[in-house]
């Protein structure tokens, strides 16, 4: 039998082994497209105004051995780009993409900011080319009309674990196809991109929102900012400002405590996190959930003892009610400075502002006793 036929068989009985393992496990292909959907396109003409960080975001994980730079930005700008051609009239943006200014007559103006991005970990599997990942995606889109007045903003947010097939390109070498990697981010970003479009029809029928208060000046612990997740409309009662908007639906406070109350984490040391949430709307809020997300260290800590995020359950209007948070740090070789970044995700309601807690890490003093 000639040498070239020889080959040709070989290959083909490869192939043949190759499939039923395929069969055996869910894995992430480099993504061919966006799948067509049967759906009217909306009557509207989006304006997109992507953050420059946004757009210039980039994260680097370990691909067979090499470093190797995902394009975060690029990807979510594009995407949004196709999945918006499919759904709206009209798709344009403003610099540095395109040349288009604020929202027009029959549209909206959209602001997209990236709050955070993770993918992590990224772990080997039994087979030497695929990989486990959790990938966390977090946006925040501010919708606005004609006039430049903000209507809703939408926290996004997509937490999902994934796997991923990576082959090496060679036997050779250590390079592999990062195809599938820059799939699972598309992925994410297509979730978001939907769940952004799923606003829109809610900006033409705006509710009243109920008001917070705000916690006195000097009182401890208080929230700041945006955090992640479900979409509430902000009264739209003109004459108002552009940066007018609604209030957060609970307010919370948080507390950590170390086993020796020396307010400084030891390797190896329980640690308590307490979080007094309160619903300070007149509605009920289904669910909420406690996430942290900062210094890996930290986080890790709380990881090992409880799946994050944590969930606190349903809130009545005005009920108060505070969740514990176990965990034990991790060994430690030296001292480092870290921070502890607590928010609330709610299923309904305008979402809280983060807390952020900084805290002194070193490694566990030695317990030598002296000798005389």
């Amino acid at each position: 039998m000639c040498p070239p036929l020889i080959k040709i068989i070989q290959y083909s009985l490869l192939g043949f082994l190759v499939l039923p393992v395929g069969a055996c496990d869910t894995i992430t292909l480099p993504r061919l497209g966006f799948d067509t959907k049967d759906e009217t396109p909306l009557p509207l003409t989006i304006t997109y105004a992507f953050d420059r960080n946004l757009l210039n975001y980039t994260h680097t994980v370990d691909a067979c051995g090499l470093p190797y730079t995902i394009p975060v930005g690029q990807i979510i700008a594009k995407t949004f780009f196709d999945v918006g051609r499919d759904r709206f009239d009209g798709v344009r943006a403003e610099p540095p993409i395109g040349q288009a200014q604020g929202a027009p007559p029959n549209g909206y103006r959209i602001v997209l900011n990236l709050n955070h991005f993770g993918f992590d970990p990224v772990t080997k599997a039994s087979e030497e080319d695929r990989y486990s990942a959790l990938v966390d995606l977090q946006m925040q889109a501010i919708y606005e009309d004609d006039q430049g007045i903000a209507l809703a903003k939408s926290p996004l947010i997509y937490h999902q674990k994934t796997n991923l097939w990576t082959p090496q390109l060679s036997g050779q070498s250590t390079s592999c196809s990062t195809g599938a990697i820059d799939g699972t981010v598309e992925d994410a970003a297509e979730a978001l991109a939907q769940d952004m479009i799923g606003v829109i029809p809610q900006l033409a029928q705006p509710t009243q929102f109920p008001v917070a208060q705000q916690p006195p000046i000097g009182q401890p612990l208080p929230a700041q900012s945006a955090f992640p997740k479900p979409t509430s409309p902000i009264p739209h009662t003109p004459p108002r400002s552009p940066q007018t908007t609604a209030e957060p639906s609970v307010q919370f406070r948080t507390k950590l405590v170390d086993a020796n109350r020396n307010l400084i984490l030891e390797g190896g040391e329980v640690v308590v996190l307490l979080i007094e949430t309160t619903n300070v709307s007149s509605a009920k809020i289904p669910s909420a959930y406690v996430e942290l997300r900062g210094n890996p260290i930290l986080v890790e800590a709380f990881k090992r003892v409880a799946p994050i995020p944590v969930p606190i359950g349903a809130l009545q209007p005005g009920e108060k009610r505070t969740t514990e948070i176990r965990g034990r740090m991790p060994q430690v070789s030296g001292k480092s400075n870290g921070e502890l970044i607590i928010g609330i995700i709610l299923s309904q309601g305008f979402p809280p502002g983060i807390h952020t807690i900084l805290l002194e890490i070193q490694p566990r003093p030695s317990q030598k006793k002296s000798t005389r």
